[in-house]
């Protein structure tokens, strides 16, 4: 305690083992009475400050705000409204309504109402402007600022086709109790801009073919109008003006169609659409080239029609040599100095060559012409001469039968009949009647006249004597058919001597080159 009788703050220092020092105070107080008296009065100052504050609470005017329909109940020290409504951090743009006025002092119970003009930018016939509305709708709206539109307009509001009933939007406002936080909240102060534009329809004419259609439409360009009408363009189709030509009103659009045709060519089938007049001119826009001597079916001068077929030819000539072998000839003739059925080669035959150059003409691959252009003749063939023996000598040759003289010696193939074998019945008038009307038995040979002449006599061994006395349909050449009677019947199918008797026949009835068939095999 002090002279003065104040408390007083007492300290000590204490030096703890380690070396540190640590403090430590620790309040004294002299006199607990003067602690009382100074937390009543820190009480009795907080008890006026409440009172103060709430009377300052009290000293508030009440207010209802209503902005665009929706209300809030606040209170306010301010005295103005336009104190007021910045104090809740609501401003105001072109086109706002407030009632009372700004300058109105607030009462008890004030009532202010706002009605906040939505802010739009009117986008028609090239101009842009700057609007604030209280219209509700679109169409309200565009009445608002002189625009009537028409049917066949269109309304785009903020990039949506609308139509006029559509609702603007609403401003939505929240009141602001603390305005210097507005910044750090990001509230906006104002709406944002709408956008609204109104396309025009222009009138359009469209001459399709000779189809005539009167149209209206918002479009910008010819393409885009012909293809809000679904008219659909082809390959080759024309359109004048072009299809990137911007609309004017009164515009008219002529379309020419291309013509569907076809075109056959190398082998594919090729489906356009042309303008071209002729066929000529369908080739060129196709970008087909005729070479040399194609040509088209139809021509080239034909006119172009729908739905015409055409088919290019291509047509190319060839040239090629050819060779071909000439025969020769073979000139028999009889040699006296040679025995009779010996032969002997004077002149062996060689084959001759003839040559030609040809041209072929080829139309699509395929050959249609062949055209000998010159011929002749390389080499000369060389004829075949060969001499035949005409000298006959009459031989004798024993045999089981006995001793017989011949004068020719053939190898033929012989095979065997009877009269039941001829291929008749037996009822049949020529039933077992031979070529010279005998009677078939065993004796009788068939042959072929060109090589053993009738009645001639023969031999055959293991058959024995013959007479020629018959013939057959399949007895040809060096063939020879032995007869039997029906109860002594020896098949045969074998190559055997055949023996001419004498007499010698007269040269004429002689056959001095024998046929070569058939032959025997080995």
């Amino acid at each position: 305690m002090s002279q003065s009788g104040e408390p007083i703050l007492v300290t000590e220092r204490v030096l703890t083992r380690s070396g540190t020092d640590s403090w430590s105070q620790r309040l004294s107080t002299v006199d607990d009475r003067g602690w009382v008296a100074g937390f009543c009065s820190l009480v009795l100052t907080a008890i006026c400050a409440a009172a103060m504050f709430a009377g300052y609470m009290r000293s508030r005017e009440m207010v209802t705000l209503s902005v665009n329909g929706s209300e809030w109940t606040t209170r306010t020290h301010q005295r103005t409204v336009d104190a007021f409504l910045r104090e809740v951090g609501l401003d105001l743009q072109p086109g706002d309504i407030v009632l009372p006025d700004l300058g109105t002092q607030l009462e008890t119970d004030q009532a202010i109402v706002v009605l906040k003009a939505l802010p739009i930018l009117v986008e028609a016939a090239g101009e842009v402007v700057e609007w604030h509305t209280h219209s509700r709708r679109v169409g309200d709206f565009l009445h608002e600022v002189g625009l009537a539109p028409n049917p066949s307009d269109v309304v785009i509001l903020d990039n949506k086709v609308v139509d006029l009933d559509a609702p603007l939007q609403r401003y939505e406002w929240m009141p602001d109790r603390w305005p210097l936080l507005r910044g750090l909240l990001n509230r906006p102060t104002a709406p944002s801009w709408s956008w609204l534009k109104l396309q025009r329809a222009v009138q359009l004419s469209i001459n399709d073919a000779g189809m005539h259609t009167t149209i209206e439409t918002v479009a910008r360009t010819v393409g885009e109008a012909l293809l809000a009408q679904d008219i659909v363009l082809y390959l080759g189709d024309r359109v004048q003006p072009s299809l990137g030509t911007l609309l004017t009103t009164g515009m008219h659009v002529e379309i020419l169609r291309a013509k569907p045709v076809t075109i056959e060519v190398d082998g594919r089938l090729v489906k356009t659409r042309t303008q071209a007049r002729s066929v000529a001119q369908l080739l060129s826009e196709a970008g087909i080239r005729l070479l040399s001597k194609d040509y088209t079916v139809p021509d080239l001068d034909a006119e172009a029609v729908e739905e015409m077929s055409i088919r290019v030819v291509r047509v190319i000539e060839a040239w090629v040599w050819e060779t071909e072998d000439i025969p020769y000839q073979t000139i028999s003739r009889l040699d006296d100095t040679l025995e009779l059925d010996q032969q002997r080669t004077d002149q062996s035959g060689s084959l001759g060559v003839r040559k030609r150059r040809v041209r072929i003409v080829y139309e699509d691959g395929e050959e249609k012409k062949r055209m000998v252009a010159e011929e002749w003749i390389e080499r000369q063939p060389t004829t075949c001469i060969v001499s035949y023996g005409s000298r006959i000598v009459v031989r004798e040759q024993q045999t089981p039968d006995g001793p017989i003289r011949y004068w020719r010696k053939i190898r033929m193939l012989a095979t065997s009949y009877t009269p039941a074998t001829c291929g008749k019945e037996p009822d049949h008038p020529l039933y077992g009647i031979t070529r010279l009307g005998w009677k078939a038995t065993k004796g009788i040979v068939a042959v072929d006249p060109r090589v053993i002449n009738l009645l001639a006599e023969v031999y055959v061994p293991d058959y024995g004597f013959g007479t020629a006395g018959d013939t057959g349909g399949m007895i040809n050449g060096r063939r020879i058919d032995l007869c039997y009677d029906e109860d002594n019947l020896v098949l045969w199918r074998d190559w055997v001597d055949v023996y001419l008797l004498e007499p010698v026949p007269p040269a004429n009835e002689i056959d001095w080159i024998l046929p070569n068939y058939p032959t025997p095999r080995r």
